[in-house]
């Protein structure tokens, strides 16, 4: 349903709004925590434009993150999404953090009734070409916290960990080894790196932008931060969450035995 909703919303928000091509929101992220869109610039910066234009829009402005990718990015795959994030993204120009600003009642990762952040990533071209190391050959270590690490595309380093995250990501921006990754994030031991499916639920839906981003470094320039290295993602599950829902075994047993029944598609 929230596919088919995104499909015809598409048509009325290029009629608002021409230089937006494609438009996207993750099912995968329950839809209102990442959307991606692709957008036509006619003039620097038109993407971020575009962007809080659309987190101002209707349902959209419960929208908790915007990527902006040009027209050639399928806004659909989310690995063409983390390409134009490595290739154009650059934290100190292309973030921007909305902090203090209303959000979905069904987020929790606030800690506060309809109040949270938002952020906008500007992963559109024609800008400045943006300089990285390359990325390490070999993740982090297993060791007393990380369990397991994933290289998404040599964009995004995912390291799933044991307890609290916050410590870990602290330390993984400032490992010169890996400086290279746009993003760097930490999920709970409950979420596969091998799934793409659920871990883009348990990353995208488990973290307040204000509290839980850790960038590489921050400086001031007059009121404006200015963020270097990979931006760290604290995505574990935080005390004070409510317990994830867990479906009856009795029930994944059942529908498993009948799907093939409710006609909605062929698993061969």
């Amino acid at each position: 349903m929230g596919n088919a909703v995104n499909e015809m919303l598409i048509p009325l928000l290029k009629a608002m709004r021409p230089e937006l091509t494609d438009l996207w929101t993750y099912q995968e992220a329950g839809f209102h925590n990442l959307a991606v869109a692709s957008v036509k610039q006619r003039y620097a910066k038109e993407g971020v434009k575009t962007a809080l234009g659309l987190m101002g829009q209707g349902q959209m402005s419960l929208t908790k993150i915007v990527i902006v990718v040009d027209p050639t990015v399928n806004v659909r795959n989310f690995s063409d999404v983390l390409d134009a994030l490595r290739n154009n993204f650059d934290p100190a120009e292309d973030f921007i953090l909305i902090p203090g600003t209303a959000q979905d009642t069904l987020d929790f990762t606030s800690f506060k009734m309809n109040l949270g952040s938002k952020m906008i990533l500007d992963a559109t071209g024609g800008k400045k070409p943006v300089a990285r190391p390359p990325v390490a050959s070999q993740g982090p270590s297993a060791d007393g916290e990380i369990v397991e690490s994933r290289n998404l595309r040599d964009s995004m380093l995912v390291v799933k960990v044991k307890s609290a995250g916050r410590p870990v990501i602290e330390r993984l921006v400032k490992d010169p080894a890996f400086a290279g990754f746009s993003l760097v994030a930490a999920v709970s031991d409950d979420v596969p790196l091998d799934d793409e499916e659920r871990l883009i639920w348990g990353i995208f839906t488990r973290f307040d932008c204000a509290r839980d981003i850790v960038p590489g470094g921050a400086r001031l320039e007059g009121a404006w931060p200015k963020l270097s290295g990979p931006l760290g993602i604290d995505a574990t599950w935080k005390p004070g969450y409510p317990e994830p829902l867990r479906m009856d075994g009795i029930i994944v047993e059942q529908v498993d035995r009948r799907w093939a029944e409710y006609g909605i598609y062929s698993t061969s």
